[in-house]
């Protein structure tokens, strides 16, 4: 989770850090009241206080006492069948999805929650129809925000799986600009189509505490996904011949029908454009994709490289990629986002390159690439704990050109880390800073320089011993700040003291 800007405030990319928004907001452009997550469960809807700021729309319906088919599940993922036509001329999506939403907790669940992030811009998302698998009408759920509450006639006990069917439109956006309360590469430019976080999906429930859904924010990410397994079907109308699909996963159809598979994954996300020039390579099993525009071919190229050296460099370092695919998109926008099996690139970066190591369109692919082990495998609450996923793929930057560029080190440690001078508590929260720039600076800048103190205490045998044991124990989870020091302290006992009281505020 994820985002970086692309400000230019020289004739260098000195200001762009990866995975964030291209937002700089001042204090006076806070809301006053802090969004938080929603965690409480109840039996009774009107007992929910929402936490939703600057939420669009909302839609309620009176409680149904139909009872509703539970199945038993062995595999206790979510699952999506979704099948969508994408009408590319009028630019609008029609879909018809079913989710099996298992209950993961040791109790009874009275409450179900989904996530409908395109329902954050007004006018987007069209919901139709909501059902039950066997045709049974949905009608006890409340749509505020992005968030959909379903109270179940009946609660859902552990180990059960609820079936749901939905039919929605979804009126296609124009990209956020750095001026709209962002981010999210969710949209169209002239260029191309990105279809991120576009479907209702299931958030993770947290033991004791309930359904994890935060707010959106000004800059960061606020989304936390579960690993789930999807089956995709797409079709494709009204859309030049040359009109390629980038996705998290292989293509298993045809021309006329493209479909995917992908399980265990955090999310499933694809990108379309008729201008879109290939490339393609593999490492090991894993086929690795790029695409980018025909302009940017030299950088395409570049970036492309680096997605293949850091895939390889990485499972060595930190443990295999799962995937069958790997691709890497160049974004049509001033940020970029990772997703499982898949990463946006922005073309600020592919304008600037300048044909060397020692420049941020590498060292940002190189992050984005490490966000498929720290994000992707190892997942994180990226609103209250962004560091465990933004600092570890900072640090991996410096891994990455220490491995294969040595040459560039002394121009990442200027560049990326001491030109900012960075301050900030590590474990700092996307709402408890005071801008985009205090956020970064603390999270990604000062997380680098942590790891890097924390290596060098450590020792470079335990330090990947530790990080290798990290990922292998966490591995489709949410991870948190207590696995990774408990991860830390099975190989280490150094005296941290120190160390976090400088970097932590809550060591």
């Amino acid at each position: 989770m994820k985002f970086f800007s692309c400000f230019l405030v020289t004739t260098t990319l000195l200001l762009l850090v990866a995975c964030q928004s291209n937002q700089n907001v001042s204090i006076t452009d806070v809301p006053s009241s802090t969004p938080t997550r929603v965690v409480e469960i109840t039996s009774n809807p009107t007992l929910i206080e929402s936490t939703a700021t600057l939420q669009p729309t909302e839609t309620s319906f009176a409680v149904s006492p139909t009872k509703t088919p539970v199945i038993l599940s062995t595999n206790l993922n979510p699952k999506y069948n979704i099948s969508a036509t994408l009408d590319f001329s009028w630019r609008i999506l029609k879909v018809e999805q079913e989710i099996l939403i298992p209950n993961n907790s040791l109790k009874a669940i009275p409450e179900l929650s989904l996530v409908v992030q395109p329902n954050w811009r007004l006018g987007v998302f069209n919901l139709t129809e909501f059902t039950t698998m066997d045709g049974t009408p949905i009608n006890s759920y409340t749509l505020d925000g992005i968030h959909l509450r379903v109270l179940l006639p009946e609660p859902l006990l552990p180990g059960e799986t609820y079936p749901i069917s939905l039919a929605y439109e979804i009126n296609i956006p124009p990209i956020l600009t750095s001026e709209d309360f962002g981010p999210n590469p969710f949209g169209y430019t002239s260029r191309q189509i990105n279809l991120t976080d576009w479907y209702p999906f299931v958030p993770p429930y947290i033991e004791g505490e309930g359904w994890l859904v935060h707010n959106p924010w000004y800059y960061g990410e606020h989304l936390v996904y579960p690993v789930a397994d999807f089956n995709i079907d797409i079709a494709i109308t009204n859309a030049p011949n040359t009109t390629i699909i980038a996705a998290s996963a292989l293509d298993l159809g045809d021309n006329a029908l493209h479909q995917y598979k992908l399980q265990s994954a955090r999310d499933f996300v694809w990108s379309v454009s008729p201008e879109y020039r290939e490339f393609r390579d593999k490492v090991g099993d894993t086929t690795v994709l790029g695409y980018a525009f025909p302009y940017d071919i030299i950088a395409g190229e570049a970036a492309f490289k680096t997605t293949v050296e850091a895939l390889t460099l990485y499972n060595q370092l930190f443990g295999p990629y799962p995937f069958e695919s790997m691709t890497m998109i160049e974004a049509d926008f001033n940020h970029g986002m990772e997703y499982s099996g898949l990463y946006f690139l922005s073309n600020a970066f592919f304008d600037t390159y300048d044909g060397s190591p020692s420049s941020y369109l590498v060292t940002i692919a190189a992050h984005e690439t490490a966000h498929q082990w720290w994000f992707g495998l190892v997942g994180n609450d990226q609103a209250l704990e962004p560091w465990l996923d933004e600092a570890l793929c900072t640090y991996s930057e410096k891994l990455f050109l220490e491995k294969l560029y040595p040459g560039s080190l002394s121009w990442w440690e200027y560049a990326r880390i001491n030109y900012y001078e960075p301050t900030g508590w590590v474990d700092s929260t996307i709402y408890n800073t005071l801008g985009y720039r205090f956020y970064r600076d603390a999270v990604y800048l000062n997380g680098a320089r942590f790891l890097d103190e924390l290596r060098t205490l450590v020792g470079d045998d335990v330090f990947f011993a530790f990080i290798q044991d990290y990922l292998a124990k966490n591995t489709n989870r949410i991870a948190t700040s207590a696995d990774f020091f408990n991860a830390l302290r099975g190989h280490s006992e150094a005296d941290l003291s120190d160390l976090l009281s400088r970097y932590f505020q809550y060591p």
